[in-house]
C-alpha cells in the first residue's frame, strides 16, 4: 500500500458522490472529496440496481503456454478521449454489450455505475481485481500487505463466494492480480507479490495458480494445491510497483513500476516457476501516469487500460503490435469513479467496460461500460 492524497478541483465525479456525506468523513476522503465537489463535479444518476454487474462467457483468445524456462526480451502525454492510434479490425462495443470485435479508436465511457457493495468486512484493503473469464458472474480480488496468501470470490451483488487461500505461498506486499494463460489450458490467476514501498527487495514473486472452481468453497474458506512461484528480478535494481498484467495473446507477464517516469517490464513467454527470472523494460513507451495503481489488458488484447487514483489511460493494440508496440502509441484517457483508496482495474470478459474496487471495507464495485 502507498497512500497518496492529491487535492484537485473540478475532478469528475460519480453521480451522487457529493451527496453522500457518510463517504465524506471516511479517512482519506474529506479533502478530496469537498475539492472536487466544490470543483461541480458530478451529475446524474449512476446508482444501477445491486448485481447488476454485466458479465458473460469469455472472449478470450490465444492458447496456453508451455512451461519452460524463461527470459524476457525488450520490444519497443496525456491523449484525450477520442485520440489515439487505430486498429484495422472493425466493430466496437456499444451500450455495454460486446460485438466482439477489436476496439479500432478511443471509446467513449458511460458514467460510473455502482453495481454492487463488497459485503464481506475481511475484504479492507481491496488492490488486486480480476473477472473471471470462464465463470460467467464471478470476480477475484485480495487485499494489499497485511493480509495472508488469499483471495476472494465475489459475485456481482458484492457476497463473498468463497475465500482461497494458496498452500505453499507468501503475502509480503500483494499489489494487483491478472487473468490469462498458463502451463496448460485453461484460465490461470496471477498474484503479484511485487509492492516494495522502500524499493529495496532484491527480488520480487509473481504466484500463478489455476482459477479455481469459485462454487466449490460453498461460501467457505478453501486451501488451494499447486501454487507456482515465478522470482523475478529488474534488471537495474529495484522498483515499486502495483500493476500487473498478463499478455492473453502470448502469455508474457507485464509489470508496470509505480514511480515517475512510469517504467514498464516484461516476462516473455513460456514462463517455469522457480527462477529469479530477470525482467526486461519496454521502452520507449508514451505513458502520462506517474503514480500506476493497477491495470488490465483485454481478453481478446486488442487494448491495455492502467489506471492512478484519479484517471486511467487505454493504449490500443492493433493486430499484429505486441504490448511494447502499443504501449508507444498515443493513450486514450478514460474516466474513473471517485474512490477513497483506488488501486483495482479489471476489464470485463466481454472487452465491453472495465470495473474497480477501492481500498477500505463496504467499498462500492463500479463498473464503466463504453458506449461506441
Amino acid at each position: 500500500m502507498s497512500v497518496s492524497v492529491i487535492v484537485m478541483r473540478g475532478l469528475p465525479l460519480a453521480p451522487g458522490v457529493c451527496d453522500d456525506r457518510s463517504v465524506m468523513t471516511r479517512a482519506l476522503a474529506p479533502l478530496l472529496l469537498l475539492a472536487a465537489c466544490a470543483g461541480g463535479g458530478g451529475s446524474g444518476s449512476s446508482e444501477g440496481p445491486t448485481g447488476a454487474a454485466s458479465t458473460g462467457a469469455s472472449a478470450s483468445a490465444s492458447a496456453s503456454t508451455s512451461t519452460t524456462a524463461s527470459g524476457g526480451t525488450t520490444s519497443a502525454t496525456s491523449g484525450a478521449t477520442g485520440s489515439g492510434a487505430g486498429s484495422t479490425a472493425a466493430a466496437t462495443s456499444t451500450g455495454g454489450e460486446s460485438s466482439g470485435g477489436l476496439l479500432d479508436h478511443c471509446p467513449t465511457v458511460a458514467t460510473p455505475i455502482k453495481v454492487a457493495t463488497i459485503q464481506d468486512p475481511e475484504i479492507d484493503e481491496a488492490s488486486g481485481l480480476v473477472a473471471s473469464r470462464s465463470q460467467p458472474g464471478v470476480f477475484w480480488t485480495h487485499n494489499d500487505s497485511g493480509d495472508g496468501p488469499r483471495i476472494f470470490a465475489i459475485d456481482g451483488s458484492g457476497a463473498t463466494l468463497g475465500t482461497f487461500t494458496l498452500k505453499g505461498a507468501k503475502a509480503d506486499d500483494w499489489e494487483d492480480m491478472a487473468i490469462g494463460p498458463g502451463p496448460s489450458p485453461g484460465e490461470w490467476l496471477y498474484l503479484g507479490d511485487i509492492g516494495d514501498n522502500s524499493e529495496v527487495r532484491r527480488s520480487i514473486t509473481v504466484y500463478r495458480v489455476r482459477e479455481p472452481d469459485a462454487a466449490s468453497a460453498g461460501g467457505g474458506a478453501v486451501a488451494v494445491d499447486g501454487a507456482q512461484a515465478i522470482a523475478l528480478t529488474y534488471p537495474d535494481g529495484a522498483h515499486n510497483a502495483e500493476t500487473l498484467m498478463v499478455d492473453p495473446q502470448t502469455g508474457d507477464l507485464v509489470i508496470v513500476a509505480k514511480g515517475d517516469p512510469t517504467r514498464v517490464f516484461t516476462l516473455a513467454a513460456p514462463i517455469a516457476a522457480g527462477g529469479p527470472f530477470e525482467l526486461a523494460e519496454l521502452a520507449p513507451i508514451n505513458a502520462p501516469a506517474t503514480f500506476a495503481t493497477g491495470g488490465d489488458i483485454s481478453p481478446l488484447g486488442d487494448f491495455i487500460a492502467v489506471r492512478t487514483y484519479f484517471e486511467a489511460h487505454l493504449w490500443l493494440r492493433p493486430p499484429g503490435a505486441s504490448v511494447g508496440e502499443a504501449l508507444a502509441g498515443e493513450p486514450c484517457t478514460i474516466p474513473l469513479a471517485i474512490e477513497l483508496q483506488g488501486e483495482t482495474l479489471a476489464i470485463d470478459p466481454e472487452g465491453a467496460g472495465y470495473y474497480t474496487l477501492s481500498e477500505m471495507a463496504a467499498q462500492p464495485l463500479w463498473r464503466m461500460a463504453f458506449e461506441g
